[in-house]
C-alpha cells in the first residue's frame, strides 16, 4: 500500500499501531508523524495519531511532551470514537499499559 501511496495517512497510522503494540516506540511515534504529514484520510487519523503519540511519551516519562500531543489532539476537535474524552482523561491521569487494559481502550 505504501509503494502505491506514500502520502497515505491511513497506512502510515496503522503501522504505528502496530510499531505501538510492539513496544516499539521510536517507530511508532516515526510512522504517527508520517501519518500527519500525509493527506489526514480519514479525518480522524489527526486526533488519533496525536493521542498515540502520547500515549508514547506517557510510556517513556516524557509527561510535558505527552501533554502537548493531548493538546494537539483537542485542538483538531474532532471527537472521533470519542478521541477528545481520552484526551481529556490523559490529561487528568498519565496513559499506563495497566489502565488501558483494564479500561479496554483504543
Amino acid at each position: 500500500m505504501l509503494e502505491l501511496n506514500k502520502n497515505s495517512s491511513l497506512a502510515h497510522y496503522r503501522l504505528g499501531e502496530i510499531y505501538f503494540k510492539l513496544r516499539n516506540y521510536n517507530a511508532a511515534i516515526e510512522e504517527m508523524r508520517r501519518a500527519l504529514d500525509g493527506d489526514l484520510l480519514p479525518k480522524w487519523i489527526e486526533v488519533w495519531a496525536h493521542l498515540t503519540i502520547g500515549k508514547v511519551f506517557d510510556m517513556t516519562g516524557q509527561r510535558d511532551r505527552a501533554l502537548n500531543e493531548y493538546q494537539l489532539a483537542l485542538h483538531t476537535n474532532n471527537n472521533a470514537q470519542g478521541a477528545l474524552d481520552e484526551a481529556n482523561k490523559y490529561i487528568q491521569h498519565p496513559y499506563s499499559e495497566q489502565a488501558a487494559t483494564a479500561g479496554n481502550s483504543k
